[in-house]
């Protein structure tokens, strides 16, 4: 198994973007997939310039309803067309900090017909499943 960092709060190379958040690309002999998208679409310049074609992903996940995981999702689903979103039913609600930010993801994303909600054990290919 091949993990990429595409984005946390540090970057190894000038050339490549850091923030808050988190994005890793995975890949195993059977599939390729984008675990969390960072706080915007850096996550998915930096997987151009490390040679990550995105569209290759075959699944996306979501750890959980901040902003600073999902907030590149749309972009992802922009770049990838087929590749289903596994995320738990709770990540849509409104989250907020301690000063009362909305913390949450965009609520359009729910309006993208690519969610699946993983309420239980979801298998979503051979030997890999999620639990929520």
């Amino acid at each position: 198994m091949k993990f990429t960092t595409l984005i946390e709060n540090t970057a190894i190379s000038p050339d490549l973007t850091a923030e808050h958040g988190l994005s890793l690309f995975l890949e195993t002999d059977r599939c390729k997939l984008l675990f969390d998208a960072g706080q915007s679409g850096a996550f998915a310049d930096n997987a151009q310039k490390l040679g990550i074609d995105l569209k290759t992903a075959d699944h996306a996940i979501l750890s959980h309803g901040h902003y600073d995981h999902g907030g590149g999702m749309t972009r992802f689903l922009e770049r990838n067309r087929r590749a289903k979103l596994y995320v738990s039913r709770h990540a849509f609600g409104d989250y907020c900090n301690g000063t009362q930010k909305y913390i949450g993801l965009d609520p359009s994303l729910q309006a993208s017909g690519r969610i699946v909600y993983v309420d239980e054990e979801k298998e979503i290919a051979p030997d890999l499943k999620l639990y929520n």
